[in-house]
């Protein structure tokens, strides 16, 4: 199979003209309502005393704000497959059906992180600016460089494929069932370890209860495991999860196709 026939830069270009064009209204929308959450989250401390706002906001209300937005739109960037009508102009699109996830991809993950950091640094200068031309105290312009700031990125880069997996599994209310199934997993995974680590360190209990034996020695052996278990969950959270979670999509999307 050509290359051109998978991917054509052409073709790519005008499929994001398109999905611009599709999705423009749906964030200003959203950029509309996160303004007043935040707008009606600042402005009022300003007023009251102390009359100031530490930077400690920023660290709290962007992360929520991307992560919460974000999902959101991850969970209905696929949502015209589930539909008849729609379902038919989608995949008649004149490209290939890896151009249509790569362009949803990028959109819901790099795209929409990117989009998010202008708008609230803008918002931050908004309520900056507002602050000092009323005289009303100190609001801290947004920085999205300082560590924490870049991991909540990052961390959304990775979780959004989640969503962007539900978008095309579930074919009614993708968000709240996506979300469901990432609760009902995680309770999974937790009594997995628990019994795992029940087996592995079994002189430690008697039953379920943890007791304390003495073998003061062997605690360097559990710590030592428990930081082998953490970089194990460490490897597939940043270099598997993402991944798997695309060429799931992309298998989804195939079979929806046919």
């Amino acid at each position: 199979m050509k290359i051109k026939s998978i991917f054509d830069p052409k073709r790519f270009a005008l499929l994001v003209r398109a999905d611009i064009q599709q999705y423009s209204r749906t964030v200003l929308i959203g950029t509309g309502i996160v303004a007043a959450i935040y707008f009606v989250s600042t402005i009022p401390p300003l007023l009251f005393p102390p009359h100031r706002v530490d930077s400690d906001f920023h660290q709290g209300f962007f992360p929520a704000m991307l992560f919460i937005a974000g999902f959101l739109f991850s969970a209905g960037v696929f949502s015209e497959i589930h539909k008849p009508v729609r379902n038919a102009y989608f995949f008649l699109l004149p490209a290939s059906l890896f151009e249509k996830m790569l362009i949803r991809l990028l959109g819901s993950g790099i795209g929409f992180a990117l989009i998010s950091v202008l708008v609230y640094y803008l918002f931050s200068l908004i309520s900056s600016g507002i602050a000092a031309i009323y005289d009303w105290g100190s609001f801290p312009a947004f920085n999205p460089f300082t560590r924490n700031m870049l991991l909540a990125i990052a961390v959304y880069l990775v979780t959004h494929s989640i969503f962007l997996f539900g978008s095309v599994y579930f074919k009614k209310h993708p968000f709240m069932k996506t979300g469901v199934s990432l609760f009902v997993l995680t309770i999974f995974l937790g009594i997995f370890a628990s019994i795992v680590f029940r087996i592995v360190y079994g002189d430690y209990f008697q039953g379920m209860n943890f007791i304390d034996n003495g073998m003061f020695t062997d605690f360097n052996c559990m710590s030592d495991f428990g930081i082998t278990l953490a970089s194990i969950f460490k490897y597939l959270f940043w270099i598997v999860l993402a991944p798997l979670c695309w060429v799931l999509t992309y298998l989804r999307l195939s079979e929806t196709e046919v």
